[in-house]
């Protein structure tokens, strides 16, 4: 694996446990959201990553949105109701 494929699949990695996020960090929340969106939003971006280390996109965001539990805790439903305009 080259240098950049390297990095890529750490972004992604990093995406999805941003992803899975579970605390109540306010920054983490918001990284969770970006991150999210990032992924099942389809974004240019991780289209674009995806097909640079030649996996089908579809398969690939299927298999995350599958296994990664995305749900947001009580808590974190609270923090971003709170604070509607940091996470806006």
């Amino acid at each position: 694996m080259t240098g950049e494929e390297q990095l890529i699949t750490a972004v992604i990695q990093q995406a999805i446990e941003d992803c899975a996020y579970k605390g109540k960090s306010k920054n983490k929340i918001k990284f969770k959201i970006d991150a999210i969106n990032w992924i099942v939003g389809r974004h240019p971006e991780f289209l674009n990553y995806c097909k640079m280390l030649a996996m089908d996109v579809d398969t690939i965001r299927n298999k995350i949105i599958a296994n990664v539990d995305m749900s947001y805790t009580q808590k974190q439903k609270f923090k971003i109701k709170s604070e509607e305009k940091f996470f806006a």
